[in-house]
């Protein structure tokens, strides 16, 4: 077949370049600015620092979606999300407080300065998809592209972690997240690029069976969120638990989008179960929704054992509507750390020393009712502020620095992406004992996102806190506090840490504890009491072994020891 190449006409070829000036060239920037989709509104939320070499952060900083709009009148596209949350906001704060204080340091990546783009996801994948594909890329527009990001801090989220990282692995970009807990991501086949900060809930759920094997529970009940954390922690949970004689009463689950129809069926199964225990791993946002319908109905007297995500939240801790029914919880948390410097940071924070930081202006107007912004782009309908506001003095989930969890985790975070960049680039630091050396780092334009992987792989340093840091397959050996919610002074909530779990090494403080109902005694969960002397067990077809009847003992055989039955 003989190719046939037609050439264009010069009124085709005039008509193409008018069309191609007018999209590109256009008579303002605006115009010349072409973006990749419709959801650009989304890229200003967040904030951003050029740098030598960026590091992207995936951060929830709000949690509730818009409804979707399925009336195919339109192309659909991403909206923006609401449910603002301040904790997160200290999470953004420690990767710009770590990458500035990287930064200064003369023996870390030396000649190097680290930048940062940091996303909000909504906790939701579509979002931390898109915002990951702009990090990577340099961005989502054809004007004020930035350099792409090396690697990924995050996502929060299990469900987040396991998506982007298929995404993102045939690329070899290397994620570490700061909270994403599932056993699932454990598996280096499958998740070859991802990292953690955060033990395996593996180790969550070892714990929660130990407790449960502990006290005599016997009977638990599960509400969980509907996702692979929730899902794979009732997984682990039944693993642990398997020939203990522990048995699952129910399993419900919340999924925010249909959060009120789910809450009502988890807590009418709360309340139609004798299960007395109940595990519950979700976000706080919707454990709150979930006890506070338990309260209006006046379900006040079950022993709940809190997630890591929940377990020391300032939020739940100080309302008052739940503490008749969240006093005496028992909480597995991550390890809380100082991090020296990180409260003055805070305190100093001002949207005018960030002004590319939009998540900071809404703290502001919520924080001080006023706007920060002065000039047209204003919307929040809010009076200017002063200028004089300050976060010193001011107590909130932004503030408070007594317990660094998550926010201790992103900061490990970005130190570990520090010192696997400054393997990558053989620094030297001043200091280094060969004197022919020069003090520096090879140039970064050069290095790959592979590269980078297989050093975080190698990675091992020493932490400010003088601990040794390394990834064992991607993972950190388990270190978790255990809290007790307790009344404090004023009769408010507080947490108080009454054991420690290291490895497999449970430790508990027993007489520490305070039970619901400031009781002394320990809470019974189980479905059948044990069978008394001179009778047998006789499980119920269809219901878990630890429901059971007991029926006198046979002619000619005798039991002497409480639920068990022996021969003659």
């Amino acid at each position: 077949m003989t190719a046939v190449v037609l050439s264009p006409s010069p009124t085709l070829l005039a008509l193409l370049l008018w069309i191609v000036c007018e999209v590109v060239v256009g008579t303002s920037q605006e115009e010349r600015c072409v973006y990749l989709d419709h959801a650009h509104h989304l890229d200003t939320v967040g904030l951003s620092q050029d740098g030598d070499v960026i590091i992207g952060a995936l951060i929830n900083f709000y949690v509730l979606p818009p409804t979707l709009d399925l009336s195919f009148t339109k192309e659909p596209y991403l909206q923006s999300c609401s449910e603002f949350q301040e904790s997160p906001v200290q999470w953004a704060q420690a990767v710009v407080f770590a990458v500035e204080e990287i930064n200064r340091n003369p023996s870390l990546l030396p000649g190097v300065r680290l930048g940062y783009r940091i996303m909000d996801t909504c906790t939701r994948y579509p979002h931390s998809l898109r915002a990951v594909m702009s990090m990577i890329s340099g961005g989502n527009a054809t004007c004020e592209t930035t350099r792409p990001a090396k690697l990924i801090i995050g996502d929060s989220a299990s469900t987040q972690c396991i998506i982007l990282s298929r995404v993102l692995s045939p690329l070899h970009v290397p994620m570490i997240s700061y909270l994403a807990t599932c056993v699932c991501l454990s598996n280096r086949r499958e998740y070859p690029n991802f990292f953690r900060t955060i033990p395996s809930d593996m180790y969550q759920a070892r714990t929660m069976a130990q407790m449960a094997k502990r006290f005599g529970w016997t009977w638990v009940g599960a509400v969980v969120a509907d996702n692979d954390y929730g899902l794979q922690a009732v997984q682990a949970f039944r693993e642990e638990t398997k020939g203990t004689g522990i048995c699952l009463a129910f399993v419900s689950t919340l999924l925010r989008e249909r959060l009120a129809k789910d809450v009502d069926r988890a807590v009418k199964m709360v309340q139609s179960s004798s299960a007395h225990v109940i595990m519950v791993f979700a976000w706080y946002m919707d454990v709150e929704v979930f006890l506070t319908e338990l309260v209006r109905r006046n379900v006040t007297d079950r022993q709940f054992l809190a997630s890591e995500v929940w377990s020391t939240s300032s939020h739940l801790l100080s309302n008052p509507a739940l503490y008749t029914i969240t006093q005496g919880t028992l909480g597995v948390a991550v390890r809380s750390a100082p991090i020296p410097g990180f409260e003055k940071h805070l305190q100093e924070l001002h949207p005018s020393r960030y002004p590319r930081d939009t998540i900071l202006r809404v703290l502001w107007e919520r924080t001080f009712g006023c706007s920060p912004v002065h000039n047209k782009t204003s919307q929040s309908g809010l009076p200017p502020c002063s200028g004089k506001e300050s976060l010193e003095g001011v107590q909130n989930g932004v503030t408070d620095v007594s317990n660094l969890r998550a926010t201790y985790n992103v900061y490990l975070a970005v130190y570990a992406a520090a010192y696997a960049l400054h393997s990558l680039l053989a620094c030297t630091a001043p200091n280094s004992s060969d004197l022919t050396m020069t003090p520096g780092c090879s140039s970064p334009d050069i290095i790959t996102t592979q590269q980078l992987l297989e050093h975080l792989k190698l990675l091992n340093f020493t932490t400010q806190l003088g601990e040794k840091f390394y990834f064992q397959d991607g993972e950190i050996p388990a270190v978790y506090d255990l809290v007790n919610w307790q009344r404090g002074p004023g009769g408010t909530l507080q947490y108080v840490l009454i054991g420690r779990l290291e490895g497999s090494n449970l430790i508990i403080k027993e007489s520490a504890i305070s039970w619901p109902g400031n009781s002394n005694k320990v809470p019974v969960s189980v479905c059948t009491a044990e069978c008394p002397q001179g009778t047998r067990k006789a499980i119920k077809k269809g219901l878990p072994v630890c429901c059971f009847d007991c029926l006198p003992c046979a002619e000619g055989e005798f039991s002497n020891v409480t639920g068990y039955q022996k021969s003659l």
